[in-house]
């Protein structure tokens, strides 16, 4: 029996050159940092797995890159941006593969998917209304779709930024918020 190989493939189960003439006959498409075969369904616990070897331990996906793995963005985007507790002391060198910041995130704010840990829909889309200097159609999608996902409104995460008397960057979140509610009711 001829050994298979498995369902994401990546540099290490093909050579580069081979991967890239499969993607170029359309055998596969690209998923994060690996390639699945076009009739396989993508899940989210398919895109952790495509990126777990770019994600060092103990650091947690936010903005946009847990929107991608949440299935709310639909580009996977490098440097993958990640943060890590505020409580927690690591030492991180340098990346072009990676942005890490420092925040102050409790457990309810994270979700694990496949083995990763990634900020929860309703953080992530606070996270990316406040901190993305560039907001454009497909992030007020991805936030809309990340509100759906935590069964709220951009109302009511307006009023949960408004509660928070010294956020950065509030009156943007509060403002895009706003737009993004008043589209959703047209």
């Amino acid at each position: 029996m001829a050994p298979s190989l498995p369902l994401l493939l990546d540099h290490r189960s093909l050579p580069r050159p081979e991967l890239a003439a499969v993607a170029l006959d359309g055998e596969v498409r690209c998923l994060g940092d690996a390639y699945l075969p076009l009739d396989v369904v993508e899940t989210p616990g398919l895109r952790a797995e495509s990126v777990r070897r770019l994600v060092p331990e103990g650091l947690i996906l936010e903005r946009r890159s847990a929107a991608w793995l949440l299935g709310a963005h639909p580009l996977f985007e490098v440097p993958l941006q990640l943060c890590v507790r505020s409580t927690r002391r690591i030492r991180f060198p340098p990346s072009a593969e990676n942005v890490v910041r420092q925040v102050v995130i409790s457990a309810a704010e994270c979700v694990s998917v496949g083995g990763l840990v990634a900020t929860a829909p309703l953080r992530t889309a606070l996270d990316l209304v406040r901190w993305e200097e560039e907001f454009d159609g497909r992030l007020a999608m991805a936030v809309t779709t990340l509100l759906l996902a935590a069964s709220t409104t951009p109302h009511h995460a307006a009023r949960l930024l408004g509660a928070s008397p010294h956020l950065p960057h509030k009156r943007r979140a509060l403002e895009r918020l706003r737009r993004s509610g008043s589209l959703s009711r047209r």
